[in-house]
């Protein structure tokens, strides 16, 4: 028997040694393709992540220029904005001075001519603020006597009522397009 294991011993050793070294042979190839697999993998990550980053700075600058383009177009409508003002201001110390009596009434109504073009004008209401209504004075003639428009405090009380509830439902729908924005905006 001490025969037969000594016979069995070195195909046995040499088995052992074979798959030894196969399997450490085995275990560098696995090694390098893992590595290499991985190499692999972070390029393909960098490169997505150059592209994505790309994107997102073309992104970044389309969106500064389209808010610089807004920010422009909001200043020159500010500036004009208050140039009108400044105008309306200059034109109220003459649209104030109170109107005469018309025929057959007892006291002035609220605002003359002048004040009521004054009135519309800021509101954008008179297609042409240069021509005088039929039979008024001429709002250019410093001569000439305030006219009463014929609008009550009622008349004006009911058109701040209407452009209130207009202004409210403005802002309302502003408020409800910055909500909806910011909720696709994911903030």
């Amino acid at each position: 028997m001490a025969d037969f294991l000594q016979r069995l011993t070195w195909p046995l050793l040499v088995g052992l040694a074979s798959g030894a070294i196969a399997g450490c042979w085995a275990f560098q190839m696995g090694r390098a393709s893992g590595r290499t697999e991985l190499a692999t993998y972070r390029a393909q990550v960098a490169e997505q992540r150059r592209i994505d980053g790309a994107a997102a700075l073309q992104r970044y600058h389309e969106q500064t220029r389209q808010l610089a383009d807004v920010s422009g177009q909001l200043d020159v409508t500010l500036t004009a904005l208050d140039a009108a003002r400044e105008q309306f201001t200059r034109r109220i110390p003459r649209a104030a001075q109170l109107p005469a009596p018309r025929a057959g009434a007892d006291n002035p109504g609220l605002l003359s001519v002048d004040g009521l073009r004054v009135y519309n004008d800021a509101l954008g209401l008179r297609a042409d603020a240069s021509a005088p209504a039929a039979g008024q004075p001429d709002a250019n003639d410093a001569a000439a006597t305030p006219a009463d428009s014929g609008v009550s405090r009622a008349d004006l009380l009911a058109h701040a009522r209407d452009y209130g509830a207009w202004c409210q439902s403005v802002a309302a729908g502003r408020d409800a397009l910055i909500k909806l924005e910011r909720t696709q905006d994911g903030r």
